[in-house]
């Protein structure tokens, strides 16, 4: 059985485990691995408070994967299109961290988003606000994202 169809299978019997009705996508785009998943019902099942469930279940995905295939494996974990309705909240989030770092002029720190969340404000604010700078730092649950204008050289 090569990788996508054990991929497949495996998430398939874990859902199995959580909920009765579902359709299962699996694709591979370079080195990333798609599953998406279609649920009437279920669908807050698997995402879960704020998503706590649906990265909790990739990151299961990514655990059983390794120790079946002995190498990391990149996955991208969907459930009724969530993650595009993520992005958009988190674009409109970036744009008013954008337009308070311009209005106040200076550096905004913000907390509590995943390593997933913070890249996504990263690339809308280096593509929407040129003018504006993006990083992370700190470490762990500490890590916070800083949005500020770029600094003159």
């Amino acid at each position: 059985m090569d990788k996508l169809e054990t991929i497949k299978t495996e998430t398939e019997e874990l859902l199995k485990k959580m909920i009765d009705k579902f359709e299962l996508e699996v694709t591979q785009e370079e080195e990333v691995f798609h599953i998406v998943i279609k649920t009437e019902d279920d669908a807050p099942t698997v995402i879960g408070r704020h998503g706590e469930t649906i990265r909790a279940l990739q990151k299961i995905l990514e655990v059983m994967f390794y120790k079946k295939f002995g190498e990391p494996v990149d996955l991208l974990l969907n459930v009724n299109d969530y993650r595009e309705k993520q992005v958009e909240r988190l674009e409109g989030i970036a744009e008013d961290i954008a337009q308070r770092a311009k209005s106040e002029n200076h550096e905004v720190p913000v907390r509590s988003f995943s390593s997933y969340e913070r890249k996504i404000i990263h690339e809308y604010i280096a593509k929407s606000h040129p003018d504006l700078t993006s990083y992370s730092e700190g470490e762990g649950r500490d890590r916070q994202l800083i949005v500020g204008p770029k600094k003159e050289e």
